[in-house]
């Protein structure tokens, strides 16, 4: 679907309006009608929560994005845990900001084979212009695959910095 894709928050030119729990998981469900990298990666909202700062997300990944070895290739695996950790920010802000990742660390702790994986991420803290997130990949025997913390700009729509 061409042109319908969300316009992030900081980079509209309208008023931004807070998304409640219903219209947040509408647009987490139909992300995949999106051309979108989570579209390649397989990503299928599971649960979030506004108010702690968390979404976890199962992870499909198409065969485009398998290493020599047959597994999901480790800097896809960092696009995974980036979805999940922005996604919890976002949540957390209700699609308010535009959180751009400034930094992102990855321990790859376990092959993750080329199959249905899950995956959380947590806002950590949300400040004025930085947030803190981490995340956790499982495969689908419920190993531990890899662990990602990341730093992302916290960007307000213009009103909204006008006013902090």
């Amino acid at each position: 679907m061409p042109g319908q894709r969300p316009v992030a928050p900081d980079l509209s030119d309208g008023p931004v309006n807070r998304l409640d729990a219903a219209q947040i998981r509408d647009r987490l469900t139909n992300m995949a009608q999106l051309e979108h990298a989570a579209t390649l990666l397989g990503f299928r909202l599971l649960d979030f929560s506004i108010d702690e700062g968390w979404l976890e997300a199962e992870f499909n990944p198409s065969p485009q994005v398998s290493n020599l070895r047959g597994g999901v290739q480790g800097g896809m695996m960092c696009a995974m845990l980036d979805e999940v950790m922005s996604l919890a920010v976002l949540v957390h802000q209700r699609f308010t900001v535009g959180v751009p990742t400034l930094e992102m660390k990855t321990s790859f702790l376990a092959p993750l084979p080329l199959a249905t994986c899950r995956a959380r991420g947590q806002a950590l803290r949300v400040g004025r212009n930085v947030a803190f997130m981490e995340g956790t990949i499982w495969t689908g025997d419920g190993v531990v695959a890899a662990k990602g913390t990341a730093t992302c700009q916290v960007r307000r729509p213009r009103a909204l910095r006008d006013k902090l």
